[in-house]
C-alpha cells in the first residue's frame, strides 16, 4: 500500500511542475532514529521526510538507521556506519537523552533534531541543528491571559515536572509576578483526576493550566463539568491542539479553552506532497518539524533557500506562536473581545 501510494505522489508531483532535477548530484541523507524509543513517530517522521524531499524537487537519497537505543555507544556506532557509507546530513528524531548523547560524538555532519529543543541540552557543536517547538514561548504567549493564581496539571513524569516547574518559574517572573500555584500530577491512567477536584471550589476563578496529552485533558475537562468548577479559564499549549479535543469533550467543557500553536505556516508543495501520503501536517508537531528539518537539510546540501521562512537563530529553529480556542467544530484564531 505504502509502495503505491510513493508512486502515486511521484505521478500527482510531476504534475504540479516537481521534478527531479537530472543535474544536481543526488544527495544522501540518514534518517536516524530508534522505533524502540520513539515508537510509531521512527515510522511516520521518516515518510515525511520522504514526501519534503520528493516536493523539493532535488536528486536525493534517504536511508533508514534504525538503532536499538538511544546510548551513547550505539548512537556513536551507528553516525560511523552513516558516514562510512557516504551520507552528507542526518535527520534525527530523537528524545531527549537520545539528542544528550549525540550532541557528544565527535562528528561534523549536519545533523538536524526535530524533537528537541537547543535550551534543553546546553552547548552543541555548531553542525548540530535543533527544531522542536518551543513550549516555554508558547506558556509566555498564554501569560496575558493568566488569572492571579494557577492551578497546573501535568503529567507523573520527568516531561510533566519539567513542564510545571517551567510555568510557574515563566508565569513568576513575568511583569504579572503570578506566585500562587497549585500542582496537580495526574498518574498514567489519569485515575486521580476525580480525587484532585473533589473540591471545585478550590478552582474557582483560577487559570487551569494542562500540560497533559488529549485523553487524560479530556478527562480533566469532562469532569470539572461535571463537579461545577468555575474557573477562569483553560490554558494549555501544543500537546492539546488536536482534532481529538473536540471528540472527546463537549462544547461547555472546552469554551473557556485558550490555545498556544505553533504549526502555522504551510508550503503548498510541502504540505500536498503529505497530504497524499496521509501524513499530517496541521496538528502533529513532530510531523511538522520533521518537514522543517527535512527543507532545512536540503537547502544546506544545495545551497539554496529554504522553503520554511522561520529563522535560524544560534542552531535553533524559531517557530512563531499564534493563540487560538476551540469551537464548537474546528478551532479559530482567539480572540479576547469575543
Amino acid at each position: 500500500m505504502k509502495f503505491f501510494i510513493l508512486l502515486t505522489t511521484f505521478f500527482i508531483l510531476s504534475l504540479f511542475g516537481v521534478e527531479q532535477s537530472s543535474f544536481s548530484p543526488k544527495m544522501k541523507i540518514a534518517f536516524l532514529s530508534s522505533p524502540n524509543v520513539i515508537g510509531k513517530y521512527s515510522q511516520s517522521s521518516y515518510d515525511v521526510a520522504l514526501a519534503t524531499l520528493l516536493a523539493s524537487g532535488d536528486s536525493f537519497e534517504l536511508l533508514k538507521y534504525d538503532m536499538p537505543n538511544e546510548s551513547y555507544e550505539t548512537i556513536s556506532i551507528t553516525i560511523e556506519k552513516i558516514i562510512n557509507q557516504g551520507n552528507m546530513a542526518i535527520l534525527a528524531p530523537l528524545t531527549l537523552d537520545g539528542a544528550q548523547n549525540l550532541i557528544n560524538v565527535p562528528t561534523t555532519i549536519a545533523v538536524f533534531i526535530p524533537t528537541v529543543h537547543k535550551r534543553d541540552v546546553g552547548p552543541a557543536g555548531n553542525n548540530i541543528i535543533f527544531g522542536s517547538i518551543d513550549y516555554e514561548a508558547q506558556v509566555k504567549a498564554l501569560i496575558p491571559y493568566m488569572a492571579d493564581s494557577l492551578a497546573i496539571f501535568y503529567g507523573d513524569s520527568l516531561v510533566g515536572s519539567v513542564l510545571n516547574k517551567m510555568t510557574q518559574s515563566v508565569a513568576s517572573e513575568s511583569n504579572k509576578k503570578i506566585n500562587n500555584f497549585s500542582s496537580y500530577s495526574v498518574d498514567i491512567k489519569g485515575s486521580n483526576i476525580v480525587k484532585h477536584l473533589a473540591r471545585p471550589a478550590a478552582f474557582s476563578k483560577k487559570s487551569i493550566v494542562t500540560h497533559l496529552p488529549i485523553v487524560k485533558t479530556s478527562m480533566l475537562l469532562s469532569h470539572m463539568t461535571f463537579t461545577g468548577v468555575h474557573e477562569k479559564n483553560i490554558l494549555s499549549t501544543q500537546i492539546n491542539y488536536d482534532p481529538e479535543l473536540l471528540l472527546l469533550t463537549q462544547f461547555p467543557d472546552r469554551k473557556n479553552m485558550i490555545i498556544a500553536n505553533s504549526i502555522i505556516e504551510q508550503v503548498p508543495s510541502i504540505y500536498e506532497a503529505n497530504a497524499l501520503m496521509n501524513n499530517d501536517l496541521t496538528f502533529d508537531w513532530i510531523n511538522y518539524t520533521t518537514s522543517v528539518g527535512t527543507d532545512y537539510l536540503i537547502a544546506h546540501l544545495y545551497r539554496h533557500a529554504r522553503s520554511y521562512s522561520m529563522p535560524l537563530i544560534d542552531h535553533q529553529i524559531i517557530y512563531p506562536v499564534e493563540l487560538i480556542r476551540p469551537k464548537e467544530s474546528g478551532f479559530e484564531p482567539y480572540s479576547s473581545k469575543r
